[in-house]
């Protein structure tokens, strides 16, 4: 399996996406919702210390077709941040559950765990 970088998967959704608006959407999904992006090495490490690869956030395929998608509604559809957070990364029952006002994010946290 393919594993990105922050950098990385930032370039290929979009060379126009700033690196700080990336970051505050990657802040608010995990916020959001139960989602979390793993903490790995990247294929192409480029972060040494004495000699070894570091870990840092990494993005595999799936991740990076979410946060394409994330991007294209944000970008192309209009729609609100929040909205297209929640349409993307949370599952179509849980997502019923937040238009209906059902949703709790402490409670959802607490599944997995």
């Amino acid at each position: 399996m393919t594993y990105y970088s922050k950098t990385e998967v930032r370039s290929k959704i979009s060379r126009d996406l700033p690196r700080r608006k990336f970051d505050r959407w990657l802040n608010k999904i995990q916020e959001i919702t139960p989602y979390r992006f793993e903490k790995g090495i990247p294929s192409q490490p480029k972060l040494f210390k004495n000699g070894q690869p570091q870990q840092v956030t990494v993005f595999d395929d799936l991740d990076y077709k979410n946060l394409k998608e994330l991007y294209d509604r944000v970008f192309y559809e209009k729609e609100n941040l929040t909205f297209a957070i929640y349409r993307v990364f949370l599952s179509e029952e849980d997502y019923q559950r937040v238009i209906k006002g059902e949703w709790d994010i402490e409670e959802e946290r607490k599944k997995y765990q």
